[in-house]
């Protein structure tokens, strides 16, 4: 008899896993647009094939729901339902608006009317630009340039200005904006000695690298809520995140604010980040000295591997543009970090490192330098030692909590980034669009006139610097751009014009090696090699032909 009731009990337990196992799974498969590559103003079929994975058919009428960028547009039907392992597809229209964009689909959605067997995959997400017509576009003659955004945020995010800044800028260049380079701006600030943090600065900066319109903006909030269970061995956290960017339209020719805009972007789930979010966000470092009390501090005295290395200098001289590099303890160049940066008085720059010299790779445990330098005239003016030991400590990795970087869009601090920034890109270029017609008419009252763009031509090495880079006497003004290829010649008979400094005439023996450039100015431009060999000062740098 009781075998009877456990062979019955069995039974029941089996046909209750079995009709679980068999029932329908709904998930959102594809979604195509078309036009696939949208213009503004276009009216844009999206259409998702839902599909049915589960063990036994979707019987009942369901709805879709169809989200862009986060609003609800429609919720058609598909009125009887999907068998196991058949698709189907359901479309709606939508009236494409510039910038960037996501449509989410989510299957049996708001309604839930379907029981399946997973009810967490149902939704599908993708993101596409739409461009403007440059036919028809008020901002078809006009040219952007972005500044780097300042960081109001409080947060210990790194490279959240620059950061900000590049992704707009490839968002708007995705749209089908001209964007000038931002490492042109930079350079050009650089060059003549102006202040990123006036905007009278800003705007000669910009006309001088003919631009009609300027963007500048900071990052005004990073709240995030977080929430942690833990559960002996099992511990889980999440979080909700809420960014908040404004930026402002600049007239180039007339330093007058021609539109403003303000967005919020949220995201939340788990925090996707390998310590605690809260003191990424709260503005902490932990275990880390205050790096900004005065001259080049790092915040701690020694790292182990893999560790963020952080620097910071308060500045107690006059404002200018200062930078910070690795050596051995030898003097031997390992780095730079990142962009220079323009530090008033007063103010505190800060860069971080990850450990890594060229290539990537890990530096070995051992002493290092950090110097400071300042630019213009360039010199060396603080240093600090530390040290790398062998072992791991408290880990913070850097991508994670960089702006920009590919593992920092996927924490859900990204995320809520990338949301807000979608959003700005839309704004913006309907501000542009409404700006645009009178900022061409001030341009054409000041008497501009488009310059025609210059095509590089060729140089001489006028210096090797300690970092190992490489100064060419050419730069913007000859039509020199970032990531421009220079071979380094070995030449004889070489004349050049005594009064213009001119190369008038050479007989090439070889090709010595070949330099890419990384920075550009007014009159210079700084490259480094992609090959092994020894430029001398005076040698012929010339293009390569594209």
């Amino acid at each position: 008899m009781k075998c009877f009731v456990l062979s019955v009990g069995l039974l029941i337990v089996l046909f209750a896993s079995v009709l679980g196992i068999a029932a329908p799974d709904l998930i959102v498969s594809n979604i195509v647009l078309s036009p696939e590559n949208p213009v503004v103003g276009q009216m844009v079929t999206i259409t998702a094939t839902i599909d049915n994975n589960g063990t036994s058919d979707a019987r009942d009428r369901f709805s879709v729901r169809f989200l862009v960028d986060g609003m609800q547009v429609d919720t058609p039907s598909i009125p009887f339902g999907i068998d196991a392992g058949r698709s189907k597809d359901v479309s709606i229209n939508w009236q494409a608006s510039p910038g960037m964009h996501t449509v989410t689909v989510e299957a049996d959605q708001p309604f839930n009317r379907i029981s399946e067997s997973n009810e967490d995959n149902n939704s599908k997400t993708i993101t596409f630009p739409v461009s403007i017509d440059q036919a028809t576009s008020a901002l078809a003659d006009i040219k952007v340039a972005v500044a780097p955004f300042e960081d109001h945020s409080g947060s210990a995010l790194i490279n959240v200005g620059q950061g900000i800044a590049d992704e707009l800028v490839a968002r708007l260049v995705q749209s089908g904006v001209h964007v000038l380079e931002r490492s042109d701006l930079e350079a050009v600030m650089q060059e003549r000695g102006l202040n990123p943090a006036i905007r009278s600065d800003l705007v000669t900066a910009g006309q001088l690298l003919g631009a009609d319109m300027l963007i500048v903006g900071a990052v005004t909030k990073a709240n995030v809520q977080q929430s942690a269970v833990s559960l002996g061995f099992f511990s889980a956290s999440s979080a909700s995140v809420e960014i908040a960017i404004s930026a402002r339209l600049v007239n180039v020719y007339t330093s007058e604010i021609v539109g403003a805009v303000s967005v919020k972007g949220s995201a939340s789930g788990a925090t996707g980040f390998s310590i605690n979010i809260g003191k990424i966000l709260a503005g902490t470092q932990p275990a880390g000295a205050n790096v900004c009390t005065g001259g080049l501090r790092s915040d701690k005295p020694y790292y182990y591997i893999g560790e963020t290395v952080h620097f910071g200098y308060k500045n107690t001289n006059a404002p200018g543009w200062y930078g910070v590099e690795i050596d051995t303890i030898g003097g031997a160049f390992i780095k730079k970090l990142g962009t220079d940066q323009f530090v008033n008085n007063g103010a505190c720059g800060e860069w971080f490192w990850d450990q890594r010299g060229p290539g990537g790779v890990q530096l070995s445990p051992g002493m290092y330098i950090a110097k400071l330098f300042h630019e213009g005239p360039f010199s060396y003016i603080a240093t600090v030692n530390f040290q790398i030991r062998p072992g791991t400590g408290a880990i913070t990795p850097l991508s994670e909590i960089t702006v920009g970087s590919g593992q920092f869009d996927q924490t859900i601090v990204g995320k809520a980034t990338n949301s807000a920034l979608d959003q700005l890109v839309s704004q913006l270029i309907n501000g542009m669009e409404k700006a645009a017609p009178a900022v061409l008419a001030t341009r054409s009252a000041a008497g501009v006139t488009e310059a025609p763009a210059l095509a590089a031509h060729e140089g001489q090495v006028a210096a090797i610097l300690s970092d190992g880079r490489i100064a060419i006497n050419i730069g913007a003004d000859a039509g020199v751009h970032k990531g421009d290829f220079f071979q380094v010649l070995d030449t004889t008979n070489l004349v050049v014009d005594p009064v213009t400094g001119e190369i008038l005439s050479y007989d090439v023996v070889g090709v010595k090696g070949e330099i890419v450039v990384t920075e550009v100015r007014d009159r210079v431009s700084y490259a480094v090699r992609t090959s092994d060999f020894k430029p001398l000062i005076g040698d012929i740098a010339r293009p390569e032909s594209k």
